[in-house]
Formats: C-alpha cells, sequence, structure tokens
C-alpha cells in the first residue's frame, strides 16, 4: 500500500488553503494538495537547457533543505544523477546513487512493465503485465534485477543504501509514466529513510498527481498535459556515461565508500 503524503508546500503563490502543521513545520492538508508546481505559465514548447540547468531549478525550489545535517540526494542512474549532483553542490548535500533498471515487455523491448532496483525493490504496470504469465513476468524481472545489481557494484561497489533516519530527495531527469521513480520509492523506504521527497523537472499532470500520493512531497518544475518523452524538454539530453556517474558521485560528497 502506497506512504500516503502529509505535507505540501506552497509555491509561487500555488496550493490550497492552509492547513495544520505537521511535525516538520509543513503545512497538512489532503495528500492532492502535495503537488509544488513551479513554473506553470510556461508554455508547453520551453525547455531545459540541460541536466544541469534543471537540477538549479530543483535546487532553487527547495531552499529549506540547504545544508541540513539529515538530508541526502538519492540521483537515479543515469541521467538523474546529473541533475542530483547540481542539487547536491547548490543546496550543500550528500549524494547517494540509486541503480534503477526499466523491465522490458519480452520481445518489446521499447515497452517497459516496470522497474527494479539493485535489492529487489519493484513497480509492476499491472495493466501491460497482464498480458504475460507469472512465469514470464518473473523472469523478465530476475534479468533486470541482475543488471541493476551489477551496475551498482560497478558503481557503488554494492553496498546497500543506508538512509535511516534521514530526508531522502529522489532525483531524475524527468519521468514518463514513473515506473523507475516509484520503484526508487520502494528502495529508498526499504533503506529506513524518514521523509520520502520526490524532485522531477518534469513529469505530465495525470502521473504528478498520481506520484503526490505516494510520497511525503513532490517538487516540479513543469507538470504538462501533452508529454511525448522527457528528452523533448531539453535543448541538450545526451546520454551519461557509467564513468561521468562515478566522477559526480566521487565529487559530491557520496553517503558510502567507493
Amino acid at each position: 500500500m502506497p506512504l500516503l503524503c502529509q505535507d505540501w508546500s506552497i509555491a509561487d503563490g500555488i496550493g490550497g488553503p492552509s492547513g495544520r502543521r505537521g511535525s516538520e513545520g509543513h503545512a497538512s492538508q489532503s495528500p492532492d494538495d502535495n503537488l509544488d508546481l513551479r513554473h506553470r505559465g510556461w508554455n508547453d514548447r520551453r525547455v531545459f537547457r540541460d541536466r544541469i540547468q534543471a537540477g538549479g531549478g530543483l535546487a532553487a525550489a527547495l531552499p529549506d533543505l540547504r545544508g541540513r545535517p539529515n538530508a541526502t540526494i538519492i540521483g537515479l542512474a543515469r541521467g538523474g544523477v546529473e541533475v542530483g549532483a547540481e542539487m547536491a553542490r547548490l543546496l550543500e548535500l550528500p549524494m547517494d546513487v540509486l541503480c534503477i533498471k526499466k523491465v522490458p515487455m519480452p520481445g518489446y523491448p521499447e515497452l517497459a512493465m516496470g522497474a527494479v532496483a539493485p535489492q529487489g525493490e519493484r513497480f509492476t504496470n499491472r495493466r501491460i503485465a497482464s498480458a504475460l504469465s507469472t512465469r514470464e513476468i518473473e523472469a523478465a524481472y530476475d534479468a533486470a534485477t541482475a543488471e541493476a545489481r551489477a551496475m551498482d557494484e560497478r558503481l557503488r561497489g554494492g553496498v546497500p543504501l543506508n538512509l535511516a533516519g534521514r530526508i531522502a530527495v529522489i532525483v531524475d531527469d524527468g519521468a514518463a509514466t514513473g515506473a523507475s521513480v516509484r520503484a526508487a520509492l520502494a528502495a529508498v523506504r526499504n533503506a529506513m529513510a524518514r521523509q520520502l521527497i520526490i524532485a522531477l523537472p518534469v513529469l505530465p499532470q495525470p502521473a504528478a498527481e498520481r506520484m503526490a500520493r505516494e510520497c511525503d512531497r513532490l517538487v516540479t518544475l513543469r507538470a504538462p498535459q501533452r508529454f511525448r518523452a522527457v528528452g523533448q524538454f531539453y535543448e541538450e539530453f545526451p546520454p551519461v556515461s557509467e564513468e561521468r556517474v562515478r566522477q559526480l558521485l566521487l565529487e559530491h560528497q557520496p553517503a558510502v565508500e567507493v
């Protein structure tokens, strides 16, 4: 059962009516009010220059986290790490990396039925997966989990996430379906994080409304109705290599030894 968000914050005058204060000092309201939709008036054709600019925008949206001793940026490998690294730099926070692998439909590599984390936490789109048998689903997840663990070993030495009592800020360069972010949420919960924040430069409005119910706080810079792919919102959207991820992880005070 998803964790319902309890906190919300007003961004640029956007938000619901005032509510009671929670233990962290945020106003508490219904789960639907957890959306922090910044720059809502931008034209749908407006794009970010690159992932670094997107990370700067997200950092500006989370000034209350600057220098917090109990907060960690969690960049999703690989593109989310560039966004997260800029956030970590500007907010003066440590950064760790979470290696999430999408799980493709057998025979249709471009169609993902879910995503999985290195320790096996998963999200499954049941509508897509319903076309497969249980054996086929498990085989696809086993293969993707092995890939996620292998990447985690290469990038982080395979050390399990340890976020006990910490604020975890899950960051990616955007989300279309949200499968990777939902698998990351499961992994971060299992790592015993105290508060779960999702920070994404862009994701579709319907996905934003659903995702806001599954975390403590969701911040996005763009939540358009029209959405084809994350890359359409960037002027520069090159692939991010594992070497680049290792470099950024070392530069931004990783929460684990590498």
